[in-house]
């Protein structure tokens, strides 16, 4: 299962990179373009090659009970080490014995949201240390 960028996320690195790289390229091929330029040209690029990563990774995938998280270090925990989750205002943070993985929920796609949810109510924790648990597929992110 892919856990998906928000649309507008996507959308908006995509417009601001290609504006970016567009605005550098036409000063360096001017040849008017000083260090601002170049730095712009670059950030454009790795803006639009952003794009494209979230576009075909998503956020989140789980497949056979591992979770990982793609941000410039691919993350990764097993779901059946994770003791407890901490859900915070605007992220929630899975703790292992080992290591904690945080998940900013704000940029997550509000459809992708409501199929995150009950994967973790459905883990096996105690029921202090797991806010999801008794969460259902019929019930919406905005409940």
């Amino acid at each position: 299962m892919k856990i998906r960028y928000s649309k507008s996320r996507i959308f908006l690195n995509g417009a601001l990179g290609a504006t970016f790289a567009i605005f550098g390229a036409l000063k360096v091929f001017e040849g008017t373009a000083d260090y601002f330029h170049y730095v712009q040209l670059l950030l454009g690029v790795l803006m639009v090659f952003s794009f494209f990563f979230e576009r075909k990774f998503g956020y989140l995938t789980i497949e056979d009970g591992i979770l990982t998280k793609y941000s410039l270090r691919k993350k990764s925990i097993s779901l059946t080490s994770i003791h407890q989750i901490q859900s915070l205002p605007g992220r929630i943070k899975l703790v292992t014995a080992g290591t904690n993985l945080s998940i900013n929920t704000s940029v997550i796609d509000k459809e992708s949201i409501n199929d995150l949810y009950p994967i973790l109510g459905s883990l096996e924790l105690k029921s202090h240390n797991n806010p999801f648990s008794g969460w259902s597929r019929t019930r919406t992110a905005k409940e």
